[in-house]
Order: structure tokens, then C-alpha cells, then sequence
């Protein structure tokens, strides 16, 4: 087994989500099943010269021209001898091969047939632990008192245990229990549950019945206007990675509670032509209003962060019912494909907007409807792609993109979006400045250049803009964000990185002695220089240094990082610096559980420590600890714990993880 726990995950991802973290915090979804596939990939890499372009996409490494080429490669040359005659593929630079190194195999193409009857029994098994525990500083507690308002009924400790068998992509199942902290085991039966529990069953078989799920699951939609659980690449050094792309059906074994369905979803697969259906039933958190003079009925809103620590947030446990159906037709032409969807979601009370201004043009109802149609296609050396959708509310919203190579050296592509302010989308994640296709418009723009195989030079322009009010802007806004990177790979495993980032946004402000709020432009400047060095064949050097500065006030953060492996044993030191003024806050992920995408939010002035260390025992445990601990003038706290405003001062955290596997395949 090769090191599960202790893998990193790959930069590009990282920049994704503490991008998405600092733009759309209430968008961050918690799911670790992007990683989770690609270390099934170490494990058993993939090959190239048997993959499908699906398996290709899944990676979320290569671009669609890249997948393009490479197949075309394969079909007038034959298989790749060696992985690096990538290397003569158009569009494969060093740093892109770099990424993919560890997860794909070429040469023999041989593909091991195992019959239907020994799926059941020939596959692997993984069982894993988690924990984790956080203590405060002296005189003060993360967990309010239970004789003060609000008191958490549970203890501090998280517990995640996760059972999985999987025979490769034929079949799987697997079943995951979650206690965040501060929640209470639920006391239904005799033995005590976790306050989350989830299943899934998949099998994919070639033919008619191409994929079948029971249980948990998600679905993805063409460029996300509509609906995307998945993962949703956002603006960053990685300037062309803003094409949605993802199988549509997947199973979903995550301990993110909100971001996918229930019920039963197959796949049927057509010889140029594919049907995919779902019915989800299931249950969500809600705050209810009763029925008054101005409401003939109860209604409710809609809950997404699935915590169930306190008495206000168990009551609002499952007080809505959602019941969803849709469908997807796609039809696949050599160039590319067409896709017809459709979804229809159903609420148990109707949802309800508020009052504020700016939710205005929320939806508001027990039924939305909502379909699209999404395409994309090669034509000669650009990629199309894009989807418009419309909504039973009579809101729509278009976004449409290329991808082009402009000749061996250079790439670009760009993305123009619109939506009206009361398109709904409610589980869509779309390319943009907010990650909703509602009220939004803007164009991206992006390029990028390999001056030298070993020198990549990049950058994007985004102008957007925003016709309804938004939160905290009580005035229709634009905006402009732009970004140039410099990346230099002197050796096949270092790197440095510079960035530099211009942001130009409005936001209300409050000046003294004046009755209402004034709009004003903010701009942002940011400077962020990382590096990487292997410094031995045991030790790797990582580093990073990033400075923001506002018209008022800057934040700057520098971090160091010290990984090693001897042995059976792998681990890690990093040590981080940080200063911002008040409300500011820097975004490093990486900082939690192994790929579960955790993005930690720092702010006021401080350091912060970690240390961490993995042991493989033979070929089927592996042990993964973690100890962490800042000290600041304010906190160091997840985005979940600072939408909630805990400000807490001196942090220490444990994490632990335990995992066992057994069986023959993977």
C-alpha cells in the first residue's frame, strides 16, 4: 500500500478551494471524494492506453483538449510505450505530466476480465477511524457552558468511521457514520447513532445498464447552472481549469450532509446515446414559521451547514422534506456531445425569501422546475462548451466557453456568463465571482503561454457584474478581478511560483454620522510566491509567502512546510505566520483530515504549528496523527466555526486516523 493517508493533495485543487473560501465561504462543500478516487489511482494507477475519456475527466488534472489529443494520439500511433512520450503529445507541458505522474501507468494495455459472479467477493475492503478533538487556551472554552445559551449537548470530540468495498469501477458499496463535535449520539435503538449516517450501492457494467446506484449519490449537470454536487473549480494560477466536466452520476460516500440525493439513480448507455434518471427522497434542515394572519400555511428556509449541536439547531432537524426527479439525454457525436436535462424538486412546506432587499428575487414556493440544455464539441483546435437553462419562475441564465490552442506554445479560452437575478439553481455551482448563475454577468478571459519546457507564464481578466442587490451591497455592483502567474519548474520535482492579483469589488460602508450605508469601490492587491524543493531523496521543501493590501489595512501570511518519509514512515512539520486587520481573514487548505477539503480560515496576528506523522503496518494498516496549535490575538478557526462568529483565542487540535484494508482487487 502506498502511503494512503499521508498524500498530498495536488496544488491546483488546494488553490481551488481556498479560492472558493475567500470569494463564496457559503458555498464550500464538504467532500473528499475527488480524493479518495485519486488514491484508489495510486494504489492501482491508471492506465492511458486503456482508459475511457470519462476516466480521463474524472482525474479533474487535464484539460478537454489535453483528454482530445491524448486519445487522437492513441488512435493514429497506437498505445504509449512509456509515460513520458507525453511528453510529444500536443498541449502535455512538464508541469501537467508532473500532476499526473502519480496516478497513471502506460505500456502494457492488458485489461484483467473478471467475471459479474466475483464482484461480489474479489474486491477490496477498507474500514477507517477518524477522530479529532480541540482544546482552547486557558480560560477559555470552545464549547459554551451548559447552564449559558446556547450550550452544545454533546461532547468535543468528532468521530468519523467510514466501511467501503470496491471491485475497481465495476461495483462498490459502503456505509459512513459521522458525530461532529458539540452533537449528541441519537439514542433511537439500544446502540447509540451518529447524528449522520449514509450508504450507497453501485454497479457499472458495459452495456445497456450502464450504471446503477441505490442509496446516496450525486448528479452533475452540464457547466453546474442547474445542479453540481461535485467539485467546482474556481479562479485561480491555474488560469484554464474553469470547464465543469465530471461524470453525471456518481456515488456519493462523503460526510458533507447537504450537497447530495437520496434514492435510486441509474445510467442507461445507447450506442451513440445515453439516458440518465434519479429519484431522491430525503430530508433537510429547516427553520419553520408558523401560520399567521399574513401566511395561510406554514412555511420554512432551508438550512445547509447539517449541524445539530445546540436546541435551536436540533429543532430545526428535518423539519423539510425534499423530493426530487430529473433526468439527463445526452447524445454523443465523434466531436462531442448535446444533452437535453430536466429536474423538478418538491418541498414538504414552501420555502420562503425574507424580507431583506436583497432577497427580493429568491425563490420562494414548494415546487421549481428547472431544465437546460448543455453541449460541447471540438472543431479543429478549439473546444466549445456551455448550457442555458430556464427555471418555472421564468428566470434563465447562459453561460458559454472555448478552449483553444493557439499554436504549440500558447493556449487560451474564456467564459461569458448572464443570469437573471431570480434564476434559481439551488444546488448549481457555475463558473463565476460568486458561484451562482443568478444574478450574475461577466466575461473571463484567460491565457497561457510555456515560454521554456520548464517555464509557464499565465494569467485572466474577469469583469462582472451584478443587476439585483446582493449581501452587504444594497446597490446594483461590478467588479474586476485579474491575475498574472510566473511558474518555473527547474527539476522534475521543484517549483516556484509567483502571482500576482488585482480584485476591484463594491460593498456597503458605514460613515459615521450618516443615516444609510454608502456603496463604495474596494480594491484588493495580493502578492503570493510559492516554492517547492526536494532537498533529499527523504526531504521535500515547501513554502509559501502571500501579502494582500487594501486601501485601509493588508493581511500577510508565510508559511513553511517540512515533509518526510523513511522507511514505513511518512510525516510533516509546517509552521505558519500570519497578521490582518480586523474582519480579514487568509484562506490555507490542506490543514485538516486527509483530502477532506478542509480550508482553514486565519485572522488577527499569530503563528500556528502542525505536525503530523503516517506509519504503514504491512499491507493493510496504515496509522495518520495530527497535532496542531496556534497562538493569536484571534483565532485560527474553520469557515464553518466563523460563519457561526466563534471567536476563540489558542487552539490546540489532535487528529487521528485509522485504517484497515483487506481483500484482492482494487
Amino acid at each position: 500500500m502506498q502511503g494512503f493517508a499521508c498524500q498530498e493533495v495536488p496544488q491546483h485543487v488546494e488553490e481551488w478551494q481556498e479560492q472558493q473560501a475567500g470569494s463564496a465561504p457559503e458555498e464550500m462543500r464538504e467532500n473528499d471524494e475527488q480524493w479518495t478516487l485519486l488514491q484508489r489511482y495510486l494504489r492501482r494507477p491508471l492506465n492511458l492506453n486503456t482508459a475511457t475519456a470519462e476516466e480521463l475527466q474524472e482525474l479533474g488534472i487535464l484539460l478537454p483538449e489535453q483528454i482530445s489529443q491524448l486519445l487522437e494520439h492513441r488512435k493514429v500511433l497506437g498505445p504509449l510505450i512509456a509515460i513520458y512520450e507525453l511528453q510529444a503529445i500536443k498541449g502535455f507541458d512538464i508541469p501537467t505530466i508532473r500532476r499526473l505522474l502519480p496516478y497513471v501507468s502506460a505500456g502494457d494495455a492488458f485489461v484483467e476480465q473478471i467475471p459479474f459472479r466475483n464482484y461480489w467477493s474479489e474486491g477490496k475492503h477498507s474500514l477507517q477511524l477518524r477522530y479529532a478533538r480541540t482544546w482552547d487556551g486557558p480560560g477559555r472554552s470552545l464549547f459554551p457552558a451548559t447552564e449559558k445559551p446556547p450550550a452544545y449537548i454533546g461532547g468535543p470530540d468528532k468521530l468519523t468511521l467510514r466501511y467501503r468495498y470496491s471491485m475497481g469501477r465495476h461495483m462498490g458499496w459502503g456505509l459512513v457514520l459521522e458525530k461532529d463535535a458539540g452533537e449528541s449520539w441519537l439514542r433511537k435503538s439500544a446502540v447509540p447513532l451518529p447524528d449522520h449516517a449514509g450508504f450507497h450501492w453501485v454497479v457499472r457494467r458495459p452495456g445497456l445498464l450502464k450504471t446503477l446506484v441505490l442509496g446516496d449519490y450525486t448528479i452533475n449537470i452540464g457547466q453546474g447552472l442547474i445542479q453540481w454536487h461535485g467539485m467546482a473549480p474556481g479562479k485561480g494560477s491555474s488560469v484554464l481549469y474553469f470547464k465543469r466536466e465530471g461524470e453525471s452520476l456518481r456515488p456519493y460516500a462523503g460526510v458533507g450532509e447537504f450537497y447530495f440525493y437520496r434514492g435510486v439513480a441509474s445510467t442507461l448507455a445507447f450506442r451513440k446515446s445515453e439516458i440518465t434518471t434519479w429519484l431522491s427522497a430525503r430530508t433537510l434542515d429547516g427553520r419553520l414559521k408558523p401560520a399567521d394572519e399574513d401566511t395561510a400555511e406554514t412555511s420554512g428556509s432551508i438550512l445547509s451547514a447539517g449541524y445539530h449541536r445546540n436546541l435551536s439547531e436540533l429543532e430545526a432537524r428535518g423539519n423539510i422534506k425534499q423530493f426530487t426527479a430529473g433526468a439527463i439525454w445526452k447524445r454523443r457525436w465523434r466531436a462531442g456531445h448535446v444533452a437535453f436535462n430536466a429536474q423538478g424538486l418538491h418541498f414538504s412546506v414552501p420555502l420562503q425569501r425574507g424580507d431583506d432587499g436583497y432577497r427580493l428575487f429568491r425563490f420562494q414556493g414548494d415546487r421549481l422546475l428547472e431544465a437546460s440544455i448543455d453541449h460541447a464539441f471540438n472543431w479543429r483546435n478549439v473546444h466549445f462548451f456551455g448550457e442555458a437553462a430556464r427555471g418555472s419562475t421564468g428566470h434563465w441564465a447562459v453561460t458559454q466557453g472555448w478552449l483553444a490552442a493557439l499554436s504549440s506554445a500558447v493556449d487560451a479560452g474564456m467564459v461569458w456568463r448572464t443570469g437573471t437575478p431570480g434564476f434559481v439553481g439551488m444546488y448549481g455551482a457555475p463558473f463565476g465571482a460568486t458561484g451562482l448563475a443568478g444574478n450574475e454577468k461577466g466575461c473571463y478571459g484567460a491565457l497561457q503561454w510555456r515560454v521554456h519546457p520548464a517555464l509557464i507564464a499565465a494569467g485572466y481578466v474577469d469583469v462582472f457584474g451584478f443587476q439585483w442587490l446582493r449581501y452587504r451591497v444594497s446597490a446594483p455592483s461590478k467588479g474586476t478581478d485579474a491575475l498574472i502567474s510566473l511558474q518555473w519548474n527547474p527539476s522534475r520535482h521543484a517549483m516556484v511560483q509567483g502571482t500576482y492579483r488585482y480584485t476591484e469589488k463594491m460593498q456597503d460602508v458605514e460613515s459615521e454620522g450618516a443615516m444609510e450605508k454608502a456603496v463604495i469601490r474596494q480594491r484588493a492587491h495580493q502578492v503570493q510566491l510559492r516554492c517547492e524543493f526536494p532537498l533529499s531523496p527523504v526531504l521535500t521543501w515547501r513554502a509559501r509567502a502571500q501579502c494582500q493590501l487594501l486601501e485601509s489595512s493588508g493581511t500577510w501570511i508565510a508559511m513553511q512546510q517540512w515533509n518526510w518519509r523513511s522507511g514505513k514512515w511518512k510525516g510533516g512539520w509546517t509552521h505558519a505566520w500570519y497578521d490582518g486587520g480586523a474582519g480579514l481573514g487568509m484562506y490555507l487548505s490542506g490543514l485538516g483530515f486527509p483530502g477532506d477539503g478542509t480550508v482553514a480560515r486565519f485572522s488577527g496576528s499569530g503563528w500556528y504549528f502542525r505536525c503530523q506523522a503516517q506509519r504503514n503496518f504491512g499491507d493493510r494498516w496504515s496509522a495518520w496523527c495530527s497535532w496542531q496549535y496556534s497562538r493569536n490575538r484571534a483565532p485560527v478557526q474553520t469557515l464553518a466555526e466563523w460563519r457561526k462568529g466563534t471567536l476563540i483565542a489558542g487552539r490546540s487540535t489532535v487528529q487521528l486516523q485509522v485504517q484497515y484494508e483487506w481483500g484482492r482487487h482494487e
